[in-house]
């Protein structure tokens, strides 16, 4: 196995044991349990690199090693408001700026968008990170971070 140690600016050093074939986010998960920081709040980083949680460990080339030092950032508190730029498809491919937080309803975002292109939420589909955007969800579902692009298209009526 492979020991994985964590540093922080809040907590001590933290470590666990891990192994090349665990994803990122089951040390998240360490973190959280000692922390109580959400997966979704915290980044790690591998030098100047940031980890995605779904990866295995060994996609980032760390099977020789025998510890490996990560720096954990807490991007919360998780409620701050994040910029996105919402691109409408069509010609132009406009960008609006929204002022979106992770508890924001994705209806409240659709009539965010009502006000900048004036589409009724109805005729909306929007998509972050390749999922479509579904009515009685929250945007931490989608995992949206600070510079997010969601895409607007519309139901095209009458083909």
């Amino acid at each position: 196995g492979i020991s994985c140690v964590v540093r922080s600016e809040q907590w001590p050093l933290m470590t666990f044991d891990t192994s090349m074939d665990d994803r990122v986010k089951k040390i998240n998960e360490h973190i959280r349990s000692k922390t109580k920081v959400p997966v979704l709040d915290q980044v790690l980083l591998l030098g100047s690199k940031a980890l995605n949680p779904q990866r295995k460990l060994s996609s980032y080339g760390i099977d020789k090693e025998t510890t490996i030092h990560l720096t954990l950032k807490v991007v919360g508190p998780s409620d701050e408001e994040l910029s996105l730029f919402l691109v409408e498809s069509g010609s132009e491919g406009q960008r609006h700026l929204l002022q979106v937080r992770r508890s924001s309803s994705v209806a409240q975002v659709k009539e965010m968008i009502q006000s900048v292109t004036a589409m009724i939420p109805k005729k909306q589909i929007v998509t972050c990170n390749g999922k479509r955007l579904e009515d009685g969800k929250v945007m931490a579902d989608y995992n949206i971070r600070r510079g997010s692009l969601l895409f607007l298209t519309g139901y095209c009526i009458g083909g």
